[in-house]
């Protein structure tokens, strides 16, 4: 394995940048086959940051070259599967007070970045301080992981231009970005690296930032990522055993690549170390709703409630899937009051229409189910399922051409969806 060192590839530093004058602002980056957005990211920094500090770990795609035009000091660093060591390389070779951290698939809307170079010239003046970021990790399917967000309507943080399937939403998540150039503030984690522990340690004040980073690199799915990824945190758990956090990387990545049954394990390690975990507590809950212990899941989701930190919005999911454990039980009576509370913690959420139609249809109410299911799939435009529920509800009624239409919308949603097209034949050999 290669060690986790980097050397100077080539130094060439933007000449519009006064030498004498101590640098304020570095924007320091990990890259490897940078792709479409860093022409972009970069050239937007360039207004805004002193010095730029690139580590590549083996590009392919002219991403160095594509650094230095834009006046960056690149470094090469041999990968040895440890995000933290590359990013701590890039610290190393910044000069400048304060470093800014980004990745080649994020943005930064004008306004943000001149925001965040007023806020480090204002921090200039006193010791330790660092600023928590929230990034937006765009999703191009709407409700389809857990904490989903549409985009704002009235964006103050609105990028000039969007790739394609961003207006869907994001999942947002918060991480310190901006902080000193310190030799104690270093990088910790072999997967999902932070310096938050090296800033506790110094006892350095972390302070919520409004600007926004916008992610766009999980608007499509890569396989081979998800499984390097799932080895990363792997390695990360062991050598981490006592870090929740740890775990709960390790069972995303487990669910990323269909593992649910090591994603279980690593959920449930991650609640021993940590039992007042809300999001742990609603992933347990639905991967053991999906695998049939229905007792243990409600268990979980009862948990929820009592765990001090959990929003409204995650109450809210919690309802909903222990309305969902109700009806698989058979206690349609208690699923009812269970999604009028989601809708009213969590309000349009595509995937609590979606069951609050099929509980409507459980108890032969055909028009209250029609309207939430339609709801649903407005909501829900990359899932089959709302279109099969109102499919069954048509055939089960006597109305096999609306049934028909509602499967053939299914399988444009989903043209692999064997349930339509085998209902679709059957309908069509009745006809």
């Amino acid at each position: 394995m290669p060690q986790c060192t980097g050397k100077t590839a080539e130094v060439n530093l933007d000449a519009r940048r006064d030498t004498d004058t101590p640098p304020l602002l570095a924007l320091a980056m990990i890259v490897r086959d940078g792709g479409q957005f860093l022409d972009s990211l970069l050239g937007a920094a360039r207004a805004h940051v002193d010095e730029i500090v690139v580590v590549d770990t083996g590009s392919r795609d002219g991403s160095p070259d594509v650094a230095r035009r834009h006046g960056a000091r690149v470094l090469d660093f041999p990968w040895c599967d440890d995000f933290a060591a590359a990013r701590n390389v890039s610290l190393e070779a910044c000069r400048a007070g304060w470093i800014l951290c980004l990745d080649a698939d994020e943005q930064m809307a004008p306004g943000d970045w001149a925001a965040i170079r007023r806020t480090a010239a204002s921090w200039s003046a006193r010791e330790g301080g660092a600023g928590l970021i929230v990034t937006r990790n765009y999703i191009a399917q709407p409700w389809s992981r857990r904490g989903w967000q549409p985009v704002p309507a009235d964006d103050l943080h609105a990028l000039p231009a969007y790739p394609g399937g961003v207006a869907a939403g994001f999942v947002p998540t918060a991480k310190v970005r901006l902080f000193p150039n310190r030799a104690q503030v270093r990088f910790r984690g072999r997967l999902h690296e932070t310096v938050e522990a090296s800033l506790a340690e110094l006892g350095a004040p972390v302070t919520p930032l409004p600007e926004i980073v916008h992610h766009f690199g999980m608007l499509q799915e890569d396989p081979a990522k998800a499984v390097r990824y799932l080895a990363l945190a792997r390695r990360k758990a062991d050598e981490q055993p006592h870090d929740a956090m740890a775990w709960r990387e390790l069972s995303d990545c487990a669910l990323a690549t269909g593992d649910h049954a090591l994603a279980l394990a690593a959920t449930e390690h991650a609640l021993a170390l940590k039992p007042d975990d809300a999001d742990a507590r609603l992933s347990a809950g639905w991967m053991l709703k999906e695998a049939g212990a229905l007792a243990r899941a409600e268990a979980h989701l009862l948990a929820v409630s009592r765990c001090a930190d959990a929003t409204d919005t995650q109450l809210g999911q919690a309802c909903h899937l222990r309305a969902q454990l109700a009806i698989l039980d058979g206690r349609c009576e208690a699923a009812g009051p269970l999604l009028n509370a989601a809708l009213r913690l969590a309000p349009g959420d595509g995937h609590i229409h979606n069951t609050l139609g099929v509980w409507h249809l459980t108890s032969g109410r055909g028009e209250p189910a029609r309207a939430e299911l339609e709801r649903a799939a407005t909501l829900l435009p990359h899932l089959a399922s709302p279109c099969l529920n109102l499919a069954r509800m048509y055939e089960a009624a006597g109305h096999p051409d609306l049934a028909a239409r509602q499967y053939e919308r299914a399988m444009r949603r989903d043209p692999a969806q064997a349930v339509a097209v085998e209902a679709l034949a059957r309908l069509q050999a009745h006809a």
